[in-house]
């Protein structure tokens, strides 16, 4: 196949190219060349200053561009900017080349062009934002993979119990134990409330009451609820839930011998330590999760993500394994008893375990 531009033969460009690499160019001085830009032919001009790394490279790219420009119909020595972006957006829709990778072809573009005497098409400010505008795109769809691949992901009752369980045997010793085992107490105590990650990293200590029948958490902070002037008071008795008080009382008292030790003013939030800033960020409760689980090796399944709705997903779905009744389950959760939403925190396929009725089979006592 031979490149020409309607057999018009002008100053500084490729007259004709072939199939097995070989270029007749005629120069703006006049001069003329038949360059073998595969070959030892061109190996001098080409090749100077480069290593067999770097020539491994450029050949891909060569080839890649060459491939296009056929493909296009587009003139590919001299080529313009426009086919350079071109180029771009194509790689960008195959998937094959990351935008993190493209250097190194895009250099090979101009290093080519620069050794034929031709200005370098891939340098201009519009291949500059173009790269940019790759990385974008990949990296949002890398995101929207993510989530799909995760969407369904809910944390099961067996590893949440045994969170409860290392934490009932951590004494911390360390301001890094302490940290975990508020890892752990938080995990539990936003599995068994059905929390939602805004509202269980926000607890206020003055709404948290350990009486002598039951654990309850008035909610200050719940999503679509601020509101509302009254707001929900969830209670879990402390023979529905064995060992949670303990849970609870433990975590307590380390956390207020940790402020009492540190000579500081103890603030009014429930999960807040002394070396902690004054608010958390909007992910803690992805951090805490990520740190319990992965202390004791509770990995999701294969192709799964454990995040902070996990145990929002995971309390949801074990209830209902168990058998708890809808508006129950909705109460817990804080959705409409005539919403739809909470069908999509719902695993219906998931068979009841005992470390399900460990946490949930309380709620069906009085159905």
């Amino acid at each position: 196949m031979f490149w020409k531009d309607d057999d018009c033969f002008y100053p500084g460009v490729v007259k004709e190219f072939n199939e097995d690499g070989k270029a007749h160019v005629l120069y703006d001085d006049g001069d003329e060349e038949t360059l073998d830009l595969t070959g030892s032919d061109n190996a001098e001009k080409s090749t100077a200053g480069h290593d067999d790394g770097q020539l491994r490279t450029e050949g891909a790219a060569l080839h890649f561009t060459l491939l296009f420009c056929e493909q296009h119909q587009r003139p590919w020595l001299p080529a313009s900017e426009a086919t350079v972006l071109l180029y771009i957006a194509s790689l960008l829709k195959d998937g094959g080349i990351k935008s993190a990778s493209l250097q190194p072809y895009l250099s090979a573009i101009n290093n080519y062009h620069e050794d034929l005497r031709f200005p370098g098409p891939a340098k201009g400010r519009a291949v500059t934002r173009a790269v940019k505008g790759m990385a974008t795109i990949q990296a949002e769809l890398a995101v929207q993979e993510e989530n799909i691949e995760t969407q369904r992901t809910w944390l099961p009752a067996a590893h949440v119990r045994r969170v409860h369980e290392a934490a009932l045997k951590l004494t911390p010793r360390s301001p890094e134990e302490l940290r975990l085992l508020r890892a752990f107490a938080y995990v539990v105590v936003a599995f068994v409330t059905f929390g939602r990650p805004d509202t269980g990293t926000s607890l206020s200590r003055q709404h948290v009451h350990c009486g002598d029948s039951e654990f309850s958490v008035v909610l200050l902070k719940e999503k679509g609820r601020q509101h509302q002037l009254v707001k929900r008071r969830l209670c879990i008795p402390w023979k529905g839930v064995a060992l949670l008080k303990e849970l609870i009382e433990h975590w307590e008292f380390h956390r207020d011998t940790a402020w009492s030790s540190s000579e500081k003013t103890q603030p009014d939030a429930y999960w807040l330590l002394p070396e902690d800033p004054k608010n958390f960020k909007a992910s803690v409760d992805n951090d805490w999760i990520g740190l319990a689980l992965s202390e004791l090796d509770c990995r999701p399944p294969e192709g799964g993500h454990f995040s902070a709705h996990s145990t929002r997903k995971g309390a949801t779905t074990c209830a209902r394994a168990v058998g708890v009744a809808m508006e129950k389950v909705c109460f817990f959760g804080g959705w409409s008893q005539f919403s739809s939403a909470v069908q999509h925190y719902i695993d219906p396929t998931t068979l009841r375990d005992a470390d399900m009725n460990y946490y949930f089979e309380w709620l069906t006592w009085s159905q």
